[in-house]
């Protein structure tokens, strides 16, 4: 039996841990039952065992071992939620082969808990633009005329080497302000005002520390503003640079994303998803 979900971006600038948004890019997991829990991603069947991610996503979903097989279409360790959609994908498939129809909030509970990024958990399970937190998930509102273009450098980075850099107290006028454009932010996605837009540009948990790993992510956003993208952030931990276009301003901010990263790597127009798990 076999499920799928979109990839994501978390963080968008200033909603760090909380915002992320489903894109048009999926991982298809198919499972059966096996004696040995195995995944095949098109180089062979690899054996897995407790402590890695898919392995102890499996045992919480269906706790037995399956042969899993994954096509999955979403760059890797370039913040655009792979993780999360694998394990979406895979939770959902391993229950679909015995005979369960996954339950939505079930799945997020398990690939939020063992992946460990709610912000792209929630949009891998149910597409569109979602909030987490404390109380769980939430989807939210978002203008229909708004165009995610990336930036996808060649280079890979680990989501937890820039989970590293990131300091585990801000001062208290950073965190104000990033709340404020927090807020601001989630407003310019519903209304597509590019003044509140600007208003929410920037980011003091995140960015700024992650910075030196990939000064190419700085100098996309840059770019991306200078050419006229309503928003540009970070995409999750990086190093893909996430820019929010109109249909007006969409081929200026590919060529500028294009001018940056030359021939090391590549410039995608996205839509966003709504489908989420399938």
């Amino acid at each position: 039996m076999k499920a799928s979900a979109p990839g994501s971006s978390g963080n968008l600038g200033p909603g760090f841990d909380v915002l992320g948004l489903a894109v048009d890019l999926r991982c298809a997991v198919d499972a059966v039952p096996a004696e040995q829990m195995t995944v095949d991603d098109g180089d062979g069947p690899i054996a897995l065992f407790a402590g890695d991610m898919l392995f102890d996503t499996v045992m919480a979903a269906v706790s037995r071992p399956m042969a899993l097989t994954v096509d999955n279409a979403i760059p890797r360790a370039r913040g655009l939620g792979s993780s999360s959609a694998v394990t979406t994908a895979a939770a959902a498939a391993v229950q679909r082969t015995l005979g369960i129809e996954p339950v939505r909030d079930e799945i997020y509970e398990i690939v939020a808990r063992i992946e460990g990024h709610g912000d792209n958990a929630a949009p891998a399970v149910w597409g569109g633009l979602m909030a987490v937190g404390s109380n769980g998930p939430h989807p939210l509102e978002m203008t229909e005329h708004i165009i995610p273009v990336v930036g996808i450098p060649d280079t890979r980075l680990s989501t937890k080497r820039a989970r590293e850099v990131v300091p585990e107290d801000v001062p208290l006028p950073s965190a104000v302000r990033n709340v404020s454009r927090a807020v601001l932010l989630v407003e310019a996605l519903r209304t597509g005002n590019p003044e509140t837009f600007a208003a929410a540009a920037g980011d003091e948990f995140h960015e700024e520390a992650r910075g030196p790993l990939s000064p190419v992510t700085a100098a996309m956003i840059q770019a991306a503003r200078e050419a006229g993208a309503l928003h540009a952030a970070w995409s999750g931990a990086g190093p893909t640079t996430l820019a929010l276009t109109t249909e007006e301003t969409k081929g200026a901010v590919i060529e500028a994303f294009n001018r940056v990263l030359g021939d090391d790597g590549a410039v995608r127009v996205l839509a966003v998803d709504h489908e989420g798990l399938r």
